[in-house]
């Protein structure tokens, strides 16, 4: 066969010189390979013969085999083997028309081609949709994790494949096409209970011990193409709603992995890339037409964060896998968070303020207390904020009007509106107590706190 890496080798390129590591998903059935029916349409997006699994699955391994060669050939053994390597994508629903077991075939003979050529590899898988929302899913994982844990191996005959990493996925909630659909929200509850139920099926199989854990795609909700004209209540992605909740997301997750003791090593989000679209139309993305949204804001509060975790308690806290439900319109937001200190002594804290209503539109003020700082000792404290009008081109945007074409003034108003804004907001001395701050937090934000020491 010949093989075209034309398409491929761009898009890793730019990965590489924008300093990413690349995830990569083996998918899908090349259309010489495909056991799809004759007079079955390629391409389909959701009935395409791309789907099938592939009739030799020899050529399968080949295929695998020269990609990853090619790939450490064109970037260098140091940095192809930090990349990470997964099968398919939600092998359980409509991209994969073969069995568990067929799946778990394609899955031995995938390890051996990108061991062949890159025996450093991290390889995983399987991609499969949220457990406890759909229980068939929770099979699908337990079988694989079988398989590869005590099942024969299709190509060596021998007991067990090599995992270096389970993946899933988890979504909050999920929307239809629907342009008159009444209000829906995603939920919190949903996304941390969906994560927790592959949590539970990866906990079954001992042999996997502190594996690591991948959510491969870990999102409000499950469809990513849907805009504001499919369903009106996917406005939300383009607000401080969508950033909160990201914010809530991540400090829930890593909370219940130091709660339970599970390792869950990342979350990445499905927000692709959709051109020649309208502005703010409603696509999970980070931004549109170049203008960044609210939730990407919240990625760089993260990076912001110290190397050394501090512990935090917050008496606004909700566990709402321990509760099991979603919000109630009548509560207040959670508030929650993520304190870390840098190696200069600088204190950050990391707050989500997040319900999922939407709607709600409260204020919440909060005194903070940082135990064990010096007595005597000052910091300057900086906010950044994420929230309706800070850090939110959407909200420019619509104090504009909503316009589609955007003046040159316009749109550099907007690309400054998008921008994460950081406000110096005074200085502050530790008593005997610890330090003492108040900050009040709308109803849906992420906000950074950071307090750097000053020099006596």
């Amino acid at each position: 066969p010949v093989y075209d890496w034309t398409l491929i080798d761009k898009i890793l390129d730019s990965y590489i010189e924008l300093g990413l590591i690349p995830f990569v998903e083996l998918g899908f059935t090349p259309e010489a390979l495909t056991t799809a029916p004759a007079g079955t349409p390629y391409a389909d997006p959701r009935h395409g013969g791309w789907r099938f699994p592939p009739r030799d699955y020899g050529r399968w391994l080949e295929l695998v085999r020269n990609l990853a060669a090619h790939c450490r050939d064109r970037y260098g053994l140091a940095e192809v083997s930090k990349w990470y390597w997964e099968l398919w994508n939600e092998p359980d629903i409509f991209y994969w028309t073969g069995t568990v077991d067929e799946y778990c075939r394609l899955y031995d003979y995938t390890v051996a081609g990108l061991e062949a050529a890159l025996p450093q590899a991290r390889m995983g898988g399987p991609a499969t949709t949220s457990s406890h929302t759909r229980p068939e899913s929770s099979a699908f994982l337990r079988a694989f994790l079988a398989h590869v844990t005590r099942g024969t191996n299709h190509l060596t005959g021998r007991i067990g494949t090599r995992l270096d990493f389970v993946s899933y996925h988890a979504k909050g909630g999920s929307f239809g096409r629907d342009p008159q659909a009444g209000k829906a929200t995603p939920s919190l509850f949903t996304l941390l209970a969906n994560v927790e139920a592959g949590l539970q099926v990866i906990g079954d199989f001992p042999e996997l011990g502190k594996i690591e854990v991948i959510l491969s795609e870990c999102d409000t909700d499950g469809w990513a193409a849907g805009t504001i004209h499919d369903n009106p209540n996917l406005f939300y992605r383009n607000t401080e709603y969508y950033a909160s909740f990201v914010a809530a997301a991540v400090s829930g997750l890593i909370d219940r992995a130091a709660a339970t003791g599970a390792r869950i090593d990342g979350m990445l989000t499905w927000a692709f890339l959709f051109e020649d679209r309208d502005y703010f139309e409603g696509f999970r993305t980070l931004s549109t037409n170049g203008i960044d949204k609210p939730v990407l804001n919240v990625f760089r509060l993260l990076a912001k964060l110290g190397g050394t975790r501090l512990a935090l308690t917050s008496d606004r806290a909700v566990d709402p896998v321990a509760r099991g439900r979603a919000d109630h319109a009548d509560e207040p937001p959670a508030i929650d968070g993520l304190a870390t200190m840098d190696e200069a002594g600088g204190l950050q804290l990391f707050l989500s303020s997040h319900h999922d209503d939407w709607e709600v539109t409260t204020a919440t003020s909060l005194d903070i207390h940082v135990a064990g700082a010096p007595a005597g000792q000052s910091y300057r404290v900086a906010q950044s904020l994420v929230a309706a009008g800070s850090s939110n081109a959407y909200t420019a945007w619509d104090a504009m009007g909503r316009p589609q074409a955007p003046t040159p003034a316009q749109r550099a108003a907007l690309l400054h509106a998008a921008r994460l804004e950081t406000v110096a907001v005074g200085e502050v001395t530790a008593g005997d107590d610890g330090l003492v701050f108040a900050v009040t937090l709308p109803s849906h934000c992420a906000c950074l706190l950071h307090f750097a020491p000053v020099d006596a």
